[in-house]
């Protein structure tokens, strides 16, 4: 590891509580995960308390989970991110919960299957081409950010509309509100790394 001017020190010191590495400034999942956690609670805290929007249990969690997935999703165009690397073993985890959720809603085991396999290997396949994509390219613009929110809002609307899993009222969400809560996630890696 090289040596680095005295005078940089606390500036140095500052990115690397913030998530930020010593060698090359950039933000890393810590720090993304961090500042995710922040704008969450920004967005909650207005939802609630400015705009007097009633967010339930469900939202919040389901939101926080979604804002932080946000907060890492522009880095799956990079090969060594830490979102790059579970992605693959997500899209597997993804295709094991709707083969549970079907066979045991349906008790149709080769259709169950068959979708699993088709959704664990679109996933997979989004993952692959992502990641020959130029870094900060695509998913650090617009149009990634849009296509996120589009794929979130529709893949929201469907767990809650849909009539093979039915959810208990505890876990009764609102598509819309747990969506801007991953879009708020998205948003905040790409404002981190313009710092």
């Amino acid at each position: 590891m090289r040596r680095i001017n005295a005078t940089f020190s606390p500036r140095i010191h500052i990115f690397k509580s913030l998530g930020k590495s010593e060698l090359n400034g950039s933000m890393n999942y810590r720090g993304h995960l961090t500042v995710g956690i922040a704008f969450f609670l920004a967005a909650y805290a207005t939802l609630l308390f400015a705009l007097h929007i009633h967010v339930s249990v469900a939202d919040a969690l389901l939101g926080l989970a979604l804002c932080e997935f946000g907060a890492l999703a522009p880095d799956l165009d990079h090969k060594s991110s830490k979102i790059h690397r579970w992605s693959y073993a997500g899209s597997a985890f993804a295709g094991v919960a709707v083969f549970l959720a079907l066979s045991l809603k349906t008790h149709d085991f080769i259709s169950a299957g068959v979708l699993a396999s088709i959704v664990a290997g679109i996933l997979a396949l989004v993952v692959f081409l992502l990641s020959n994509l130029k870094h900060r390219g695509f998913t650090h613009h617009a149009p990634g950010f849009l296509l996120f929110v589009l794929c979130i809002f529709l893949a929201m609307s469907f767990l809650r509309n849909s009539s093979f899993l039915p959810l208990p009222s505890i876990l009764d969400f609102s598509p819309a509100k747990v969506t801007i809560f991953g879009a708020i996630g998205y948003l905040s890696h790409l404002i981190a790394d313009a710092f």
